[in-house]
């Protein structure tokens, strides 16, 4: 437990968890501007099927309440990625987006697309995310802490990326077991998917059709969910976790319909580390400017002699 603790309360640079505030907040801000929030408020109560703290509304809020509080979490979304105030802007904007959320669950289906971004921003509401990248930091309004205070919030939000992977796949195995990714299930969904629509979707049939593809589908997504704790400890294996989930939401809305890409996103931001990757990068220009530049330095003088001038 206590090499535990210590990786949790590790430390961290003030550039790691704004660049998390800053795609957080982006992607958070993109979804607040969906019209689904206002196609729904104001429906009957017969049709209201509220989930945990939505329970605490009678009906879905009305037309009148639902738009303030879009505009109002929009804008909080995107002051908070610029870093301005960012300790009230982003509590704000978070708990905008969770009522927002709560509404489009309470439609009688869990709708759990935005719930990996949400759980992931927990950690930032307290954490000292304006240190660097801000609005504040540039007017001298932030002082940099203690560099333990900005690992927790990055190391929290890997916990929860990995977990919420992990146990979605361990809970295949608990309800299912082997034969979720050996058995009939993935081609049954995908037929149902596809005969649910208009027109008959090729992608589901195309896997649907060939039983070893789908068989090779669904253990590829098992092994991806199940691995997803690797990247805790493994730093070097994070882009290819992140590229499978990018290619497993991916497929999940070719086959299904079904839109991830917020979780996806969600994923890129807390699994990647961007400021490594920018000072990389730059590094990589600079060397190759200077290479340039040492080239043109050692560059043997013209000994030809110069062309006499015509008479």
């Amino acid at each position: 437990m206590r090499r535990v603790e210590r990786w949790i309360f590790s430390d961290g640079t003030p550039e790691r968890l704004a660049a998390i505030r800053i795609g957080l907040c982006s992607v958070l801000a993109l979804r607040l501007t969906r019209t689904v929030y206002l196609s729904i408020a104001g429906q009957p109560h017969s049709l209201y099927r509220p989930l945990s703290f939505m329970h605490l509304l009678h009906s879905m809020p009305p037309w009148g309440v639902v738009l303030p509080i879009q505009v109002v979490g929009g804008i909080a979304a995107v002051l908070a990625a610029l870093g301005w105030r960012a300790r009230q802007t982003l509590p704000l904007a978070w708990a905008c987006g969770l009522l927002l959320g709560g509404m489009t669950t309470s439609l009688g289906k869990v709708v759990h697309n935005d719930v990996l971004l949400l759980l992931c921003m927990v950690p930032l509401l307290p954490a000292p995310v304006s240190d660097a990248w801000s609005l504040d930091a540039r007017a001298g309004r932030t002082k940099p802490s203690d560099p333990m205070r900005y690992g927790w919030p990055v190391q929290t939000a890997l916990i929860v990326v990995a977990g919420s992977y992990f146990f979605s796949g361990f809970s295949k195995l608990i309800n299912s077991g082997p034969a979720w990714a050996f058995g009939s299930n993935m081609r049954w969904v995908l037929y149902i998917s596809s005969d649910s629509r208009p027109s008959p979707d090729h992608w589901s049939l195309f896997i649907a059709d060939r039983a070893w593809l789908a068989h090779l589908v669904a253990a590829s997504i098992l092994l991806l969910e199940l691995g997803f704790p690797v990247v805790l400890f493994w730093k070097r294996a994070r882009p290819a976790f992140v590229a499978g989930a990018i290619l497993f939401h991916l497929g999940t809305w070719l086959t299904l319909g079904l839109d991830y890409w917020a979780q996806a996103a969600t994923v890129a931001v807390v699994l990647i580390d961007w400021p490594a990757l920018v000072a990389r990068a730059q590094g990589r220009s600079n060397a190759t400017k200077g290479a340039a530049e040492g080239r043109l330095r050692t560059r043997p003088p013209d000994l030809r002699p110069e062309p006499r001038a015509s008479r």
